[in-house]
């Protein structure tokens, strides 16, 4: 009689958590109605990876995620709207400039990758220290900076993730966004740990 080995059964239940993780996710992005909402939903549903990650299992999920969402409301909606608001003036001043100065355009685009760059830890970052805004922002730009094999990790997982996604669509509502949200988790923390180790020595 077939028996599923341990490493099956293990595997099957990641898959159910980053299952059940997104649903919450979705309701929690609805509950908020989206604009507001998506934030807050995605800081806490990396909250609870990063607890996953660093083998905090024993804690009750949606009630962790519903305290998480109302602390971060405010804080996540400043920090993700402020991001994207950077990011299109980015944008717009590299096409300003492309008719102006092409070192104004280098000088802008430089401006653009480091902008790229910290954007890929700064939830991690939030979620895994307890800092304030202006130091998330530092702090994810130093490591982002420090760490390029994994930034480089985190874009070819990016790319890994769309063409998975453009394989297999269905995948998207269940499981694609916290499948995601845990791959860049776990590079970040690796990164994390690096750094606590080196402070630690």
């Amino acid at each position: 009689m077939f028996k599923p080995s341990s490493k099956l059964m293990r595997f099957a239940e990641w898959l159910t958590k980053l299952l059940h993780i997104q649903l919450i996710w979705i309701l929690f992005c609805l509950i908020g109605l989206v604009i507001g909402g998506i934030f807050p939903a995605t800081f806490s549903m990396f909250a609870i990876i990063r607890k996953w990650i660093i083998k905090q299992d024993d804690f009750p999920v949606l009630k962790t995620f519903m305290r998480t969402y109302k602390k971060v409301f405010i804080k996540s909606n400043i920090l993700g709207y402020g991001m994207i608001l950077l990011g299109f003036s980015i944008y717009y001043y590299i096409q300003l400039f492309s008719s102006i100065s092409i070192v104004l355009v280098a000088v802008t685009s430089m401006f653009g990758l480091v902008y790229l760059m910290t954007s890929l830890f700064i939830i991690p970052v939030y979620v895994h220290f307890n800092i304030s805004l202006p130091e998330v922002i530092k702090h994810a730009g130093i490591i982002a900076v420090s760490h390029p094999l994994h930034i480089l990790l985190m874009v070819l997982s990016l790319i890994a993730f769309w063409y998975i996604m453009l394989l297999l669509p269905a995948m998207l509502p269940f499981i694609g966004f916290s499948f995601l949200s845990y791959v860049l988790m776990f590079i970040a923390n690796t990164a994390f740990t690096s750094i606590e180790r080196k402070v630690a020595q």
